[in-house]
């Protein structure tokens, strides 16, 4: 008779969410979700193949003929992040961590941070939307971030390989549904807030609130860092000076008066050199990155080295030697003056796209060509907003398929086409739309492919198909020879 959870701790090796995901030595966990309810695959598991099963046990009864280890506990959601902290025994108690939210900028700034701090000998994974561990081993994940358990048995894996530091994506989603309740964090970022998922939160004011509360928690370290450029950046901290809270703040900028400034900026290509003011003094700095709207993830990386005690020396050094990230402004051809003209990136907001554009605009082009879409069951408003800042900025559109899920990729491209008053093409098929771009190109132009970045997929239909922008790309490249 199963009487207690560490009775279910002892015969399990894992701890998992997911019917799919069971092993024979899984402890699988069900409750009512928004969607689903976990508890109505209880009797899969049980012949798949698992050790035990926790439950909500409110409304539900337990089969006699499910013969099986098994605990009820009412409630059971709101107990997660306990269960999974006691199972796992609390990996980020003993990890330095740095939680990076916003809207956009997340994933890049991890990976920098990640790079800097493994350029020092300090042992640094992360965990975000390519996936989780180290630049030379990278392990895939579902979410930018993972469900409760899966965070800490992430932690706990990392841990193990005497990894010191983690740098991590928070999500909206994952603060709002409780994924990283009872984690440590040593540092917290905003790097910006603009509109994205409003289909789940609602509007606006949700989701800052939901940004918000991450930054303030009491939970865990109590430095934050924040954009001080990003006006609801600002907004946070006049909120949080007003409160006389012992929070410690730093902020960073380049046009407000912050803590770290950015001055005497020169962006050639994809290479910037800058002036850092901090503390009084003023220090140079080289970086091989692309568009001022990655100088603000830069400093905000910048900010969390100071913060780990890293010398100003040493962070110069490890900053002129951070990585590309995959599909984010990623130059994937050069035409025969040795000048990027196709490039590849995530953006899949209006803020993003605008500040990329913005930056290509820069490069004064013969032509700016935008390839992108809208995803399916998401927030439908910002399909007119990302068709006006494409006839603000590019020369020519072209509108095609993201990942459509359940919705018409058609409905979706006519809904963006509404609001073009540019040159356009349109493609229900992007691999064809991608094809299209290249073909049509002159070697004076440049061409961005925006939406999907890194992703290896195309979801539609609850169906995710192997697909690659890059791949496509590539392969066309090769034939056309853009050059």
């Amino acid at each position: 008779m199963i009487e207690s959870l560490q009775q279910l701790f002892n015969i399990c090796d894992d701890i998992t969410l997911h019917s799919n995901q069971v092993t024979k030595k899984s402890l699988f966990v069900a409750y009512p979700g928004n969607t689903f309810d976990g508890r109505d695959f209880i009797g899969h598991v049980i012949k798949t193949g698992v050790s035990a099963v926790l439950y909500d046990k409110n409304n539900f009864s337990w089969k006699k003929e499910w013969e099986l280890p098994h605990l009820g506990i009412d409630e059971l959601k709101e107990r997660l992040p306990e269960i999974a902290s006691e199972f796992y025994g609390d990996p980020s108690d003993n990890l330095k961590v740095v939680g990076i939210t916003g809207t956009n900028g997340k994933t890049t700034s991890v990976q920098w941070l990640s790079s800097c701090l493994n350029q020092l000998d300090k042992k640094t994974g992360f965990i975000g939307t390519t996936g989780y561990g180290s630049e030379e081993n990278i392990e895939s994940t579902t979410n930018t971030t993972p469900d409760i358990f899966t965070i800490q048995k992430i932690m706990k894996e990392l841990r193990e390989k005497n990894t010191s530091h983690i740098a991590m994506e928070i999500s909206s989603h994952a603060i709002d549904q409780g994924r990283i309740d009872n984690l440590k964090f040593d540092i917290k970022v905003l790097t910006n807030i603009t509109r994205d998922h409003l289909d789940y939160h609602g509007n606006i004011e949700n989701y800052i609130k939901c940004k918000t509360d991450f930054l303030l928690r009491k939970k865990s370290g109590n430095t934050i860092i924040v954009n001080n450029d990003d006006p609801i950046g600002h907004q946070i901290i006049e909120k949080i000076n007003k409160k006389k809270t012992d929070l410690e703040i730093l902020t960073f900028g380049i046009n407000n008066l912050s803590d770290l400034m950015a001055k005497e900026i020169i962006v050639t290509g994809d290479r910037t050199t800058f002036n850092l003011h901090y503390n009084k003094e003023s220090y140079k700095f080289y970086a091989p990155i692309f568009g001022r709207y990655n100088l603000y993830n830069l400093l905000g990386v910048i900010g969390c080295l100071l913060k780990l005690k890293i010398t100003i020396k040493d962070i110069q050094f490890v900053v002129s030697n951070i990585p590309i990230v995959d599909g984010r402004a990623e130059v994937i051809n050069l035409n025969s003056k040795n000048q990027p003209n196709v490039y590849i990136d995530y953006a899949h907001t209006p803020d993003a796209l605008n500040n990329i554009l913005e930056a290509l605009k820069q490069q004064n082009p013969k032509n700016l060509t935008v390839l992108f879409g809208c995803g399916g069951n998401r927030d439908k408003g910002k399909r007119k907003e990302m068709a006006e800042i494409a006839n603000q900025l590019a020369d020519n559109v072209i509108i095609t398929s993201d990942n459509p899920r359940d919705e018409s990729p058609i409905v979706i491209i006519d809904e963006i086409i509404k609001y073009i008053n540019i040159p356009f093409k349109k493609f229900k098929n992007r691999e064809s739309a991608i094809i299209y771009a290249i073909e049509s190109m002159d070697e004076n132009d440049i061409l961005l492919i925006a939406g999907k970045g890194h992703e290896g997929y195309q979801e539609i239909k609850g169906k995710k198909y192997p697909f690659s922008d890059k791949k496509i790309a590539l392969n066309n490249i090769r034939k056309n020879i853009i050059r």
